[in-house]
């Protein structure tokens, strides 16, 4: 059994395997743990630092909230011989543009998500997790600069990847694949600075803040969330999966020791 003392155990997620299973071929002695259709596997990830020792547990979960806090809670509650509990849970994946200045892989880390889809008014206000007594569920903001300017300067110093411009700001969580342009239209009318919407953030980060667990969200913009979205989206990920290792690679080579 791996027993590594001063380690970091990471766990990352994304909805589908296109947006993580390339993880796979950067970790060493991997493990499966099996909870029905939930395969998590966990392993040494490869790093060129032999000080930098850091254990990935990783997982596709799904699309929609249940399937993404199903997944989190599974991941948070690991149990590996030598090895300690994750510390801090990246989601990684593709999601609609909501501001139109917005382009194919541009990339939003959110300073704050939104289900949009909750409602429990009267008794709470719209948007209102009763849980939290919040709506809006914000990124701690040193683990947000760090992952936002990370990532800015790994792009800037190699600018053959396929990236685009980095944005934060709010993104929007509902169990619904938005492919309207009217229905786009009514969720920036309700929040305002909407820059991109999809069907798992915020559910993950509403586990993470109650489980007490730093989150971190990054999106890459696949498709404008209109009429032409299924198209755009299901071309875009032939080609994404082969970079959308990247930007997780990017930020595990920096992570602090």
């Amino acid at each position: 059994m791996l027993k590594i003392k001063n380690i970091n155990h990471i766990g990352i997620l994304g909805a589908m395997p296109e947006e993580v299973v390339n993880g796979l071929k950067h970790l060493c002695n991997i493990e499966k743990n099996i909870f029905g259709d939930l395969t998590i596997y966990s392993g040494l990830w490869k790093s060129k630092n032999e000080e930098k020792k850091i254990y990935i547990s990783l997982a596709w979960s799904g699309w929609g909230k249940v399937s993404a806090s199903r997944a989190a809670s599974r991941l948070l509650s690991l149990n590996i011989e030598g090895i300690p509990s994750i510390s801090t849970i990246i989601f990684s994946g593709v999601a609609g543009a909501a501001n139109e200045d917005m382009k194919q892989w541009d990339i939003v880390i959110p300073s704050e998500l939104i289900q949009y889809d909750m409602d429990s008014s009267p008794i709470f206000e719209k948007f209102i997790i009763p849980a939290l007594n919040e709506s809006k569920l914000k990124m701690n903001l040193d683990l947000l600069d760090w992952t936002t300017s990370t990532i800015k300067s790994f792009l800037k110093s190699n600018m053959h990847l396929p990236f685009g411009d980095v944005y934060n700001g709010l993104i929007g969580t509902g169990d619904q694949f938005i492919s309207e342009e009217k229905d786009l239209e009514y969720l920036k009318k309700q929040l305002p600075g909407l820059n991109a919407i999809e069907m798992e953030g915020a559910a993950i980060a509403q586990v993470a803040i109650q489980e007490n667990i730093p989150w971190i969200i990054i999106r890459v913009i696949s498709d404008n969330a209109k009429t032409s979205a299924e198209k755009n989206f299901r071309e875009f990920l032939e080609s994404y999966e082969q970079s959308s290792w990247t930007l997780i690679n990017c930020l595990l080579s920096k992570w602090p020791l």
